[in-house]
């Protein structure tokens, strides 16, 4: 009998077991779903609008529920259950997704309206999926394979920022925009369905006695982790450093995909179809960047990269501020954007020299927040300032931004970060994610901690 039981937990718990491999499948559709519908939205708001200002605000209105609704999501997990919130979210994400595309047919004069309400609740939802996606994970493997399931779950992310926008992309040959909506809300549905599936995941954590003191405990339990993680990261002038460079990259890259569609269709004159091949073109650089990590690191040091991939991103913004042909914009948007992939790598793994493993998740979670928090203002940015100056100079702007940046918080480090001095053999060698472009945003899946091996990483 015990070996009999022994036998059926193996086969429930593991990374072969059947409800994981339900439950990344799950995920698979789940983020594709997402970034189909992050690809589609801004280029129906142009194409209906042919608004910059409104394709901007649009990105602002997708980001600023992320990060506000991140404190909420990990009380709802740990209230209700992580698989209850995953499987609730995409299916409010699916149900909202189809009726939007029955609203934008019935009134055609309200797309900007439409769309952005449908982002704002689709983002919402997205952190409460990604919280829930944290703590259903250790229920569903042992912990001794809790690496290698984060490492496919680093993939799925991955993969699923080159491959939704391609998908979208591809499918623009033979649907409308408009269209692509069925695609995220078809994914978001099957996804739910198979979550919903998997039973037997335990009790949920401290769902127990009286609701209204479990509340109370969960309130005192999230202000006292933002004290911590508040005091931890005040109290290290590294941190704040990379912190402020990540800022700074985010811009760069938030101003470029929040204005990609109305650049390209609008002040270059190309099609659609030219946008979603210059989002594919870019995915697959993004790949190609990362991939040359290990032949980067024979010949320079983690920091070096670092260094080198933040100020090509800069040079990029530039290209774009300045460039008059497609061609060069195309250069820009590629260099903007593909590069931030190695600077990513680079700002993971030296943090984690500098935050106690007992307060990781808690100084990474405001971090998250931090480093998120210039996406919405490149949305906003050009919300305001893209009906009355050309989109180009706000890339000018933070280009030259870039510079104090590099000079007063990155070039100082060279003296103090773990990541600029010569490995030691005796160490492990560092962890690198090949694996985290997700679409090259710093940080956009709000995660704890990414992992990557041990000791020294993201």
């Amino acid at each position: 009998m015990s070996a009999s039981a022994d036998r059926g937990r193996g086969r429930g718990r593991g990374l072969g077991s059947w409800r994981l491999r339900v439950f990344l499948g799950a995920r698979v559709l789940s983020t594709l779903g997402d970034q189909v519908l992050q690809f589609a939205v801004p280029l129906i708001i142009y194409t209906v609008t042919g608004s910059v200002s409104l394709a901007g605000l649009a990105f602002l209105i997708e980001w600023l529920p992320r990060l506000s609704s991140l404190p909420l999501a990990g009380v709802l997990s740990d209230r209700f259950g992580g698989r209850r919130v995953y499987a609730t979210s995409d299916s409010v994400r699916a149900a909202a997704c189809l009726l939007t595309v029955l609203a934008l047919a019935r009134w055609p004069g309200h797309t900007f309206g439409l769309t952005a309400a449908l982002m704002a609740l689709c983002a919402f939802c997205y952190a409460q999926t990604f919280i829930a996606l944290e703590s259903t994970i250790p229920q569903l493997v042992p912990k001794e394979d809790l690496a290698k399931a984060q490492g496919v779950l680093q993939i799925i992310n991955s993969g699923s920022g080159i491959f939704g926008p391609a998908l979208g992309g591809l499918m623009l040959f033979w649907v409308s925009p408009t269209q692509l909506l069925w695609v995220s809300g078809v994914a978001f549905a099957v996804g739910a369905c198979g979550v919903s599936a998997i039973r037997g995941l335990g009790a949920r954590p401290g769902v127990t006695g009286d609701t209204a003191e479990v509340s109370a405990d969960v309130r005192r339990s999230v202000v006292g982790d933002l004290r911590v993680g508040i005091r931890s990261l005040a109290g290290t002038p590294i941190l704040l450093s990379l912190v402020g460079l990540t800022m700074v990259a985010n811009l760069m890259v938030g101003l470029a995909l929040a204005t990609g569609a109305p650049l390209t269709i609008g002040h270059f004159h190309q099609r659609d179809t030219v946008f979603a091949t210059l989002q594919i073109t870019v995915g697959v650089f993004s790949i190609v960047t990362l991939l040359s990590m290990t032949w980067l690191l024979r010949r320079v040091s983690i920091y070096r990269v670092g260094v080198l991939s933040f100020l090509v991103s800069a040079a990029g913004a530039a290209i774009i501020g300045v460039a008059p042909l497609f061609p060069l914009y195309v250069l820009g948007y590629g260099l903007c954007i593909g590069m931030t992939g190695l600077f990513n790598v680079f700002i993971r793994v030296e943090r984690l020299h500098w935050i106690a493993a007992a307060e990781r998740g808690r100084v990474i979670s405001l971090i998250v927040l931090l480093n998120q928090s210039t996406l919405p203002l490149a949305g906003g940015l050009v919300a305001l300032a893209g009906g009355r100056l050309p989109v180009q100079l706000l890339f000018l702007a933070v280009a030259v931004l870039a510079w104090p940046a590099y000079a007063l918080l990155l070039r100082p480090l060279r003296t103090q970060a773990m990541t600029a001095r010569p490995a030691d053999p005796a160490d492990p060698a560092v962890p690198v994610a090949v694996g985290e472009v997700g679409r090259c945003v710093l940080d956009a899946q709000a995660a704890p901690v990414r992992r990557v091996a041990a000791p020294r990483r993201r």
